[in-house]
């Protein structure tokens, strides 16, 4: 195994060095509107040998020339000749430009512009940000390989008006993930998170990544289920160049790294992200009917089959964090002037973390500890192992291009949690529990796709695609014990278990989610010179959805002989397979009709966009999306009655995009849409999930409706040079339904119940302002052009209506939950044509609610305060710049996440919204430590 896996890397290097013999210049060619232009003839000056070449149906070139100083000439039917000067290759060198190619008009029907390499790769940066038809915001290839950024989610801390939680999750303008949708080769990502509407970005190399846009207004060709942004992801299909890299990091945490780690039970094959088995319902184990048909004895000896896994049962610190990765890149170039491209990236990553925590609840019957019921110190100690293929491989010859793009991940995520402290309610009593939760969750997306330019320089663009998600939850479990207040620190005396609370749960999700779009774009004529387009397609996207759950907790024996000495035994071992039989315990088999439910939606759209100069400074792109969208969710209710939910709707959503160009660096903007958002199967089926870490239900709602939205944005931009921006924007977003979280009016402090509903509408409206500026004006010193600060701040105000629905509200002039009040992020960072690049970059989100509450002294609204983030990082490039050693140090700051209600019962007093320590109710609180990070790569 060892000599094969040796003979593959050496021909995979010797196929890299082999194709590497000259220099090369690649590029790409676009028009004033960021659009790809294919046929673009490209000749070399007269000084060098052979002919030309020209740009393929995404508007990209290659040329293989011998070390020196180039000149290239392009021309285009209907557009202005361009001359760029000045090109160095250098041997076994990479040159990438991007020009744009500006359309004829009568007053300048015969010019030819000339310019230099580094000027037109400048203007084509700042044509695409200031170009673009809606109100949006990117970064490049070339901006993403002059970070140190290792992923697409630390990519996108680089965007205007963006922030990440947990290193993945994005959120635009406060939003949280509800109101965002990513797409990935212009296919709808699916979900990484089953139960909510999530992608984690950071399975995607940065590497990998051709360029990210995302936008804050609607087109029609953009998908209409989005309120806050789209996030379009590009990566990498045909390389310009062959490529083999790798790279391995690990990292530091000061609160983990090195401390004493209690993961509970490990199995042999969790570092490969998969677990062997043992976690799982065992073989031979009786259905749910012929389980619970059984009696005490039979299920006692059914019960011995079930692994025991409770307790302490890994001896050991925690290790650093870990990461490797590898990708591959390889170009044949055919002889029939077509390209195949192909690209591999493989990923690796492994993690152990603690995180400490406390866990309150309050019912207002103690006064002396503000009404708390319990005040829990958590402990929870993470295992997670995840890995990731990318897979693309691409044909292009002239006009047509056809792409196989595949992307794959698991996540195996073991978590324990080991509970202290004092409960209030019922009698004072000391409180120890223990309880692990094993997650693995797997996601396959494949596309295949086709991008043809046509002879009267019309578009087709279509793509299939195929997304497999699954969630397995093995054996979640939950042991509590129990002793007096008075022997809590008595170690002599021992806790006593709470059967009625212990539990094992099984789970398994599967979902299939199948579509295809097609795109056509015809310029066309219509107001003076400046070229139009008009642009229609169809989309189309079906999901099938299965779940089903088994729970089961112990009983101990009804006969009298029960020995009552098991009850005290220690975690580990009260319930191993000696203590199964007719005087000890027995599983009992708690799984009600609502845990399993069954899903499917259809979505079908199609949309018809111009966009057009109606004069020589106002541009307008519009038109209309019409969205088809029906689902159907199928569960039971506690009796075995069937519980169908079934919605149908068709939304027709115009959107207006107008831009006033004031000058050559200058825009104005005002932009219009309608959009909706949808529920997740999840918040509509009747299933409800017991989380013992937040001591809540959460149930979904099957009355819950789509919302309907309408955005309204209004922004001045100055672009004074490439890269430099500053801009401000006005916006205003009406919901109408907005689905928000809520706690259920029947809870009470002791059975927390979440769940969804719509509100009457909400309305969020904002300012917002970005500057970007490089510090060249501090000096004349070279490096000085590549620093840059950068700072965008949003300030919003939301309001919700309830009226005449009937809910209770704890604050009828609270905001619209999940939308901070504010977002702040800004930043330094240097990225030169030398060895070194670096960035410190800080983002805090203002607070957001989590769940709304229904009494302003019982249980009033749920708040996540805003944490200040801090993250630095600088790489050095090494090794004759093959190698690249990186240094991170992510969230410096270490701030708690807390988690608080506007309520303090000695003091009677009812505060408002913003965290107010020592006197705020603390619901939950976490923190999480800072991490040091050092990882290499290497360019073969």
């Amino acid at each position: 195994m060892r000599k094969i896996f040796v003979l593959v890397i050496a021909t995979l290097i010797t196929a890299t060095f082999s194709y590497a013999q000259t220099g090369k210049i690649a590029g790409k060619v676009l028009n004033e509107k960021n659009e790809p232009l294919s046929g673009v003839s490209i000749k070399i000056d007269e000084s060098a040998a052979g002919g030309g070449v020209a740009t393929d149906v995404e508007g990209r070139f290659l040329i293989k020339l011998k070390p020196g100083k180039y000149t290239l000439n392009l021309s285009s039917v209907g557009y202005n000749s361009k001359t760029i000067t000045d090109i160095q290759v250098d041997n076994n060198g990479l040159q990438e430009l991007t020009i744009v190619m500006q359309a004829k008009t009568k007053e300048l029907s015969a010019v030819v512009v000339s310019v230099s390499a580094r000027r037109e790769t400048d203007f084509a940066l700042l044509n695409m940000q200031k170009n673009n038809a809606s109100i949006s915001d990117g970064i490049s290839a070339e901006t993403i390989k002059r970070s140190p950024d290792k992923n697409t989610g630390e990519v996108l801390k680089r965007v205007s008006g963006t922030s990440i939680q947990d290193n993945k999750f994005v959120v635009v303008r406060g939003l949280i993930d509800r109101y965002n949708v990513a797409t990935i080769n212009n296919a709808m990502l699916p979900s990484t998170e089953p139960d909510r509407r999530a992608f984690s970005f950071d399975i995607i190399p940065s590497s990998l990544i051709d360029n990210i846009m995302i936008y804050k207004t609607a087109n029609p060709d953009l998908p209409g289920d989005f309120a806050g942004g789209v996030v379009q992801v590009s990566t990498k299909d045909v390389p310009s160049k062959n490529f083999f890299n790798i790279g391995a990091g690990v990292s530091y945490n000061t609160i983990s790294t090195g401390k004493d780690f209690n993961p509970g039970y490990l199995s042999k094959t969790d570092y490969l992200g998969f677990d062997d088995g043992s976690r799982e319902l065992p073989n031979g184990f009786p259905s749910r009917k012929g389980f619970q048909g059984q009696d005490f004895d039979a299920r006692a000896e059914y019960s011995k089959l079930m692994k025991n896994t409770y307790g302490d049962r890994y001896k050991g610190n925690a290790l650093p964090n870990q990461s490797y990765n590898l990708s591959w890149g390889k170009r044949f170039d055919l002889k029939n002037s077509g390209v195949i491209g192909s690209i591999l990236a493989l990923t690796y990553r492994n993690s152990q973390a603690l995180v400490e925590g406390v866990r309150s609840e309050f019912d207002n019957s103690n006064a002396a500890v503000n009404g708390a019921a319990y005040l829990y110190s958590d402990s929870t100690y993470k295992f997670t192992t995840s890995i990731g293929a990318l897979y693309n491989i691409s044909y292009k010859k002239g006009k047509t291009k056809i792409a196989f793009k595949n992307l794959f991940n698991r996540l195996f995520e073991t978590s324990n949690l080991v509970r202290t402290g004092p409960q209030y309610y019922s009698s004072n009593a000391a409180v120890y529990a223990q309880g692990s939760e094993t997650v693995v969750k797997t996601l396959y997306s494949t596309q295949l796709e086709g991008d043809h330019s046509m002879k009267n320089k019309s578009k087709l663009t279509w793509n299939l695609n195929y997304a497999l998600t699954l969630r397995d939850n093995p054996d979640y479990k939950f042991a509590p014990f129990i002793k007096s207040e008075e022997d809590a620190d008595k170690a002599e005396v021992p806790y006593e278990v709470v059967l009625r609370d212990t539990y094992r749960f099984f789970a398994n999700l599967e979902e299939h989610a199948v579509g295809g779009n097609a795109n056509y774009s015809q310029p066309v004529k219509l107001f003076g010179d400046k070229a139009s387009s008009i642009k229609l397609g169809v989309m189309s996207q079906y999901k099938y959805r299965e779940f089903s759950a088994r729970i089961f907790r112990y009983n101990k024996s009804p006969y009298s002989s029960f020995n009552n000495d098991l009850l005290t035994m220690p975690v580990k071992t009260i319930f191993q397979d000696a203590n199964m039989y007719r005087d000890g315990f027995a599983l009992e088999e708690i799984t009600n009709l609502t845990d399993k439910y069954d899903a499917n939606s259809l979505l079908n759209a199609g949309y018809v966009m111009l966009d057009a100069h109606l004069t020589e400074k106002l541009r307008f792109a519009g038109g209309v999306r019409v969205e088809s969208f029906g689902f159907e969710v199928n569960t039971s209710d506690f009796s075995g009655l069937k519980v169908k939910a079934k919605k149908d709707y068709v939304d027709v959503l115009p959107s207006v995009n107008f831009t006033y160009s004031l000058n050559a660096r200058s825009n104005l903007r005002l932009s219009a849409s309608r959009t909706v958002s949808r529920p997740e199967f999840r918040e509509v089926a009747n299933f409800s999930f017991y989380d013992f870490v937040r001591n809540v239900q959460v149930r979904g709602n099957t009355k819950l409706e789509r919302s309907q939205n309408t955005n309204v944005d209004l922004r001045y931009e100055i672009y004074p040079t490439n890269g430099e921006v500053i801009s401000a924007s006005v916006f205003v977003k009406h919901f109408n339904k907005p689905i928000e979280q809520y706690v259920d009016p029947g809870s009470n402090p002791l059975n927390m119940m979440f769940s969804y509903f719509n509100a009457k509408y909400a309305l969020n409206y904002g300012i917002e302002a970005e500057v970007k500026k490089r510090l060249s004006f501090l000096g004349k010193q070279e490096w000085l052009e590549d620093l840059f600060v950068f700072a965008n701040a949003a300030l919003i105000r939301s309001t919700v209506n309830v009226d005449g629905l009937d809910v209770a509200v704890a604050d009828k002039d609270r905001p619209m939950q999940g939308q901070s009040p504010y977002v702040i992020n800004a930043g330094l960072t240097y990225a030169g044509s030398g060895n070194t690049s670096a960035s410190l970059l800080v983002n805090r989100v203002g607070q957001r609610i989590e769940a709304v509450g229904n009494d302003p002294k019982g249980i009033p609204d749920i708040y996540e305060n805003g944490r200040t983030i801090l993250d630095f990082q600088i790489s050095q490039k090494v090794l004759r710049k093959k190698g690249e050693v990186k240094l991170n140090i992510s969230d410096l700051l270490n701030q708690k996440s807390i988690f608080y209600q506007n309520y303090r019962m000695d003091t009677d007093k009812i505060s408002k919204r913003s965290y107010k320590a020592g006197e705020d109710r603390v619901w939950a609180s976490y923190r999480y430590g800072s991490s040091i990070g050092l990882s290499f790569t290497y360019n073969f």
